[in-house]
Parts: C-alpha cells; sequence; structure tokens
C-alpha cells in the first residue's frame, strides 16, 4: 500500500525537532502526518526542520500540507526549516522555494553565517511586500545602513568632544574670572589706606562723564 511507503522517524536536537523522512511521500499519508505536527506546533515546538533528503517522491499534497505548516508556525513566531538537495523535492518545491527556508544539509543550518541569514531575511521581506530583493541587494542595503550608522557616531563623538572642550574652556575662563576678582578686591583694600590720607582717590565715573 502506498501508505506504509513514508518512513520517518523524529529527534530532539537542542531546541529543534528533526522529522527524517524517507520513501515515497503520497497524499495518504498527509492527513496523520499533519496532524501530529499541528500537534506538535500547538504544544509550543517553535523551531521543527524537516530533512527530506532521501524522499524519493512526493506529490502536491504533501507539498501543500507543508505550506500550510510553515504559515501555521509563522503565526506562531516560529520557524520551519527544510534539509534537502535531491532532484525529485527540489522540482517539487520550485513554485513555493520563495516561502521556505531550504538548506542542502544539516551542518549549513547551524553555519549558514551572515549571507544565509540574509538570504532567509531576503525571502521573508519578499513575501510580505511583494518587492523582491536580492541577496547582493540586500548586501548593499545593509552595508549603506552600516555606513549611515558609523557617520551618525562619529557625528555624535566629534560634537561630544567639541562640547567637551568648550566646557574645558569655560571653567578655565570661569577659574580666571574668580582669580581676577580676588586680585581686584585685594588691590581695593590696599588703597584703602591711601584714600584715607587723600593721596588717592577714586574717580566717580559719573563725575568724568559730566565734564
Amino acid at each position: 500500500m502506498k501508505s506504509e511507503a513514508l518512513n520517518f522517524t523524529i529527534e530532539t536536537k537542542n531546541d529543534t525537532l528533526w522529522f527524517f523522512l524517507s520513501g515515497q511521500f503520497h497524499s495518504e499519508q498527509v492527513p496523520s502526518l499533519k496532524e501530529k505536527i499541528i500537534s506538535l506546533i500547538e504544544d509550543g515546538n517553535k523551531r521543527i526542520v524537516f530533512d527530506l533528503e532521501n524522499v524519493n517522491y512526493i506529490d502536491e499534497a504533501a507539498v501543500s500540507m507543508f505550506v500550510y505548516l510553515v504559515n501555521l508556525m509563522m503565526g506562531k513566531q516560529g520557524k520551519i526549516l527544510f534539509v534537502f538537495k535531491n532532484e525529485i523535492v527540489t522540482k517539487a518545491f520550485e513554485q513555493y522555494k520563495n516561502i521556505f527556508s531550504i538548506f542542502p544539509d544539516s551542518k549549513s543550518i547551524y553555519s549558514g553565517g551572515l549571507f544565509s541569514r540574509l538570504k532567509q531575511k531576503s525571502k521573508a521581506f519578499r513575501k510580505k511586500t511583494g518587492i523582491r530583493l536580492s541577496l547582493p541587494v540586500a548586501i548593499i542595503l545593509l552595508v549603506t545602513l552600516l555606513g549611515w550608522i558609523l557617520t551618525l557616531i562619529f557625528i555624535i563623538q566629534s560634537q561630544s568632544n567639541h562640547i567637551h572642550v568648550q566646557e574645558k574652556e569655560i571653567a578655565e575662563l570661569t577659574k580666571i574670572n574668580k582669580k581676577m576678582e580676588i586680585e581686584i578686591k585685594e588691590l581695593k583694600e590696599r588703597l584703602k589706606p591711601l584714600e584715607q590720607l587723600g593721596i588717592f582717590k577714586e574717580k566717580d565715573n559719573n563725575s568724568q562723564k559730566s565734564k
């Protein structure tokens, strides 16, 4: 029977559920597998990986099931990933490759690096907005954004240094001003005896102006 053609095992790695499928995936297997996966998603699993590398046949009903599950998981702020590179599954998934996160092997999921993450973000952006954002464009946008951020940081740092210099100059001028006030006060104290003897008399500015 076709319903007995599909084999699968489930493993847990860290916070991820891994489904390893092999054999032929016909529509007869869809209802039971779909129900099981939905149950796992409803239980709170936020990250599921389907390894389809050993699947040698998959029909449209099975692919449609994965489309449904991906959308369901996205609604719960989770993620479904796929691992395969065989020709049969690749051809079946061709029209949905822009909404699926597909990796050639399990190692690439963990070591995809920046470019892989940019590619996945580009797919999500394209799905939400309908705007095609290629990887080179995404890299250019990222570099441009980083340039803006670095420029902003440089401007802020320059302004901060300038303000610091001005504050230092103001503090120095304030110190000089206080010192001059003290010296003027001391000088007036020294002149008081001369004023009392009539030797020195401080001129009245108002009287000078009237003259």
